[in-house]
Order: structure tokens, then C-alpha cells, then sequence
């Protein structure tokens, strides 16, 4: 059994690190989405369907999908395209709304448009993302992980996912339609929200579930 885990917007693969530390013995896959890591170039404009179909091309049908924020969006569109390639789905805070779709700026978009893009070294960036309030709840494991796969160079060092990148993915979160396909999701699937989360509450995540016939 392969457990694939797909992450959320502006980080890398290396944050699931404390996760894949406790599933001893699965066989677990994280990938770099375009854009991100060490994923494949991007350049804005584009929508999110391209990272549903960049989950098609790194998974194999039959295994257990894991993602959190846009990364769960994704799986969603990818079992959407091909309804057999998770056996099970565990999504956490997926970035799915109802409707009016459109493309918007809005304050994530702003801010991340405005983030800090280079750091002196790893240790900087580090000691720069353990003082911001986003990451005060992270397991230290989960930030070495997302300083090693998150920037590139080696000094300075760069985030891996561009401010202009991580601020079009902002903007068209509410563009794609995903919400209204959620009844056609046959596989059982599990959503979660954190408890502190401001932006899938445990009551939007409620109408998610609701809509999801498993």
C-alpha cells in the first residue's frame, strides 16, 4: 500500500517529515508540485487544474491519498479525472468553496505577493520562519524539512516557490469549481480541519463532508 501525500500551497514535500516518521513500514510518495520544490517551472498565469493533473502524473491508482489545503484540492481533481486512483481519501482543510467561482485578489494573495524571497543562508530563513506567528505550532522536523526542500541556493538561498507564484495560486483558489463535482467522489474520504484553522472551519469542512456520498 502506497500512501501519497500532497501539500499545501508555497511549501515543499519535505514538511511531511514528522508524518512519514510515524507510518512506519507504509510505503509513503511526496512530490514537489509545479512551482514549488523542486517541482517543474511555473509561471503565472494558470489555474489549479494544472496541479490536479500533476497528481495524476505522480501517483499510480490504488493507494491512499493524503493532502492538506490546495494539495487536497488536487487529489480531489485528480480522482475526479480518474475515479479509481485513491482507494481512500484523507483530506485536511482542502481549499474547496462553494460558489460564486471566480479569480480574485484578495489578502493572502497581497501578502504573498509581498513575502520575503531571500535569506543570507538556511540558518536565517529558519530562524525567520520559527519567529513568524505561521509557524509557531510547526514540529521542528516539519520546518528543517521545508528549509532543506523549500530553498534553493546555498548563500543566500531563495525560496523554491516565488512570491509571484505563491500569490497566483492565492488568487485563483476560489476559481476552480471543485465543490460542486464533490458528489461525484465514490471513494470514502475523510476531511479534517484543524482547530485553530480561519479558513476551512469545522463547519465549512461539515458541508464538505456532507456533500461526499462516503
Amino acid at each position: 500500500m502506497t500512501v501519497y501525500l500532497a501539500h499545501a500551497t508555497s511549501f515543499c514535500a519535505g514538511v511531511w517529515r514528522p508524518v512519514i516518521a510515524q507510518l512506519e513500514g507504509i510505503h509513503c510518495v511526496a512530490w514537489d508540485f509545479p512551482g514549488h520544490g523542486t517541482g517543474p517551472p511555473l509561471r503565472p498565469p494558470f489555474t489549479w487544474e494544472i496541479f490536479g493533473e500533476h497528481v495524476l502524473e505522480m501517483t499510480e491508482p490504488g493507494g491512499i491519498g493524503v493532502g492538506h489545503s490546495m494539495g487536497a484540492a488536487a487529489l480531489v481533481m485528480a480522482q475526479l479525472a480518474d475515479p479509481g486512483r485513491f482507494r481512500f481519501l484523507l483530506l485536511i482543510e482542502p481549499i474547496i468553496f462553494p460558489g460564486p467561482y471566480r479569480r480574485e485578489e484578495h489578502q493572502l494573495s497581497v501578502v504573498a505577493g509581498k513575502r520575503k524571497e531571500s535569506f543570507g543562508d538556511r540558518e536565517a530563513a529558519r530562524e525567520n520562519f520559527a519567529s513568524r506567528p505561521a509557524f509557531a505550532d510547526w514540529h521542528p522536523d516539519a520546518i528543517d524539512g521545508y528549509v532543506e526542500c523549500g530553498l534553493t541556493g546555498e548563500g543566500p538561498v531563495e525560496l523554491a516557490c516565488s512570491p509571484s507564484v505563491e500569490a497566483e495560486v492565492y488568487r485563483g483558489s476560489r476559481e476552480h469549481s471543485t465543490w460542486e463535482r464533490l458528489p461525484e467522489i465514490e471513494a470514502p474520504a475523510l476531511v479534517l480541519s484543524g482547530e485553530n484553522s480561519d479558513t476551512i472551519t469545522a463547519e465549512l469542512a461539515r458541508e464538505q463532508a456532507a456533500l461526499l456520498p462516503r
